[in-house]
């Protein structure tokens, strides 16, 4: 069973890398995701936030909106979009060696790239919604006040943003500072527009 596995993962990986540019790929949609999934999720905390919401109705809203950007639109989306390049690149190599590859590694691949993107793609909009949300369910199980929790909540959203901003300045080559500070900026405009459209719609109703 495990040398299947292996030989199953070796296999896999070799297949994959009859296309230098799906590491890329693969890393920005994680990246634009993972972006998604954050800002998403400050978005149901500030303006789901008061001081007697229920923890659990929040930390089950911002991770069911995670699972099902991630699944619907972070995975089956994303699959559909690159199998559809990548299933056209095959049918075009076959016009042009005129010669049928459908049962070829091209072939193969074509089919397993976009299930690796759209892996990578799913990852970031489900993992950083769910640790954003995680003290809330402490609050649920009473180990910490709901203030406590709002404030780690957006430490955790503002923490995973600076870590994104840190690892896009390292695969550009940029100042890694410059770009940290850049998405914490992200946050923290996303948290005052929702405050702004917040504090408006309670002036309003």
């Amino acid at each position: 069973m495990v040398k299947a596995i292996k030989r199953f993962l070796g296999d896999f990986k070799r297949t994959i890398k009859l296309y230098e540019d799906v590491p890329s790929i693969a890393r920005r949609m994680f990246v634009t995701n993972s972006f998604d999934g954050i800002l998403a999720a400050i978005g149901v905390n500030v303006g789901g936030f008061s001081g007697d919401a229920n923890p659990f109705v929040l930390a089950s809203s911002i991770i069911g909106g995670g699972v099902s950007m991630g699944v619907i639109s972070g995975v089956i989306g994303v699959y559909l979009s690159e199998r559809a390049e990548r299933v056209k690149e095959v049918i075009e190599l076959e016009k042009k060696v005129s010669a049928r590859l459908r049962d070829s590694i091209y072939w193969r691949a074509a089919l397993l790239v976009p299930i690796y993107v759209a892996l990578w793609s799913g990852v970031g909009i489900v993992l950083f919604p769910t640790l954003i949300a995680a003290p809330y369910l402490l609050a649920y199980k009473g180990l910490v006040g709901m203030n406590a929790a709002y404030i780690s909540s957006l430490a955790i959203a503002l923490g995973s943003l600076a870590w994104l901003g840190s690892y896009l300045g390292k695969v550009s080559g940029e100042s890694v500072v410059k770009s940290t500070i850049r998405a914490v900026l992200l946050g923290l405009m996303g948290i005052g527009l929702v405050y702004l459209v917040k504090s408006f719609l309670g002036g309003f109703l």
